[in-house]
């Protein structure tokens, strides 16, 4: 069965790694979204975060937690904050 996608209103709400690092609410070093593969299939899906690949509940070298692989992008949790690491 397909997890319930979350509605793309509350995906565009999220607020970008960039903006939470620009306003200081977000201490952490560079994150890159090299390579973002999306599938309607959650075990198909992953992403590669500087040069590293990652799946969904994941956690990456950095720290952040790979919450959910979306067509936008990678949502990440890092110390409570959910934030969108988007697609180039």
């Amino acid at each position: 069965s397909v997890p319930a996608r979350r509605p793309y209103k509350i995906i565009e709400s999220l607020a970008t790694f960039n903006d939470l690092r620009a306003q200081g609410r977000l201490r952490l070093g560079d994150l890159h979204l090299d390579i973002h593969v999306y599938s309607r299939e959650a075990d198909d899906r992953f992403v590669f975060v500087n040069m590293s690949k990652y799946k969904e509940k994941a956690t990456l070298s950095a720290g952040p937690v790979v919450v959910e692989i979306t067509p936008e992008g990678v949502i990440l949790e890092y110390l409570g904050t959910e934030f969108l690491l988007p697609r180039e």
